[in-house]
């Protein structure tokens, strides 16, 4: 079994480059719903491209994860691979819940 995604975590997403224009190449992200790009002189068309980032969202309903590569990112939990579970410092309480 998978282990959950939660936010604070971080994660990959793996995106295809498409065609280029000038320095700059278009990204396929799988299950984004908005293109995007970046500036990279080297990439070509066909190539695969790995972006780290934390995520901010979870969408249970949805089954969805928003991430924080590229600006914000969205797409299925099934697209992002967890590189490392955020991990709360000892002595630290989550905010959520907590009366003030």
């Amino acid at each position: 079994m998978a282990r959950e995604i939660d936010i604070g975590d971080k994660v990959a997403i793996i995106a295809t480059v498409g065609k280029r224009i000038d320095d700059r190449v278009t990204l396929h992200i799988p299950t984004a719903n908005y293109p995007y790009s970046t500036i990279d002189l080297r990439a070509k068309r066909g190539d695969r491209m790995r972006f780290e980032g934390e995520v901010v969202h979870v969408d249970e309903e949805m089954d969805r994860v928003t991430v924080q590569v590229l600006g914000r990112v969205t797409v299925d939990r099934s697209t992002v691979e967890l590189v490392r579970k955020f991990k709360r410092t000892n002595g630290t309480t989550p905010l959520i819940g907590e009366s003030i």
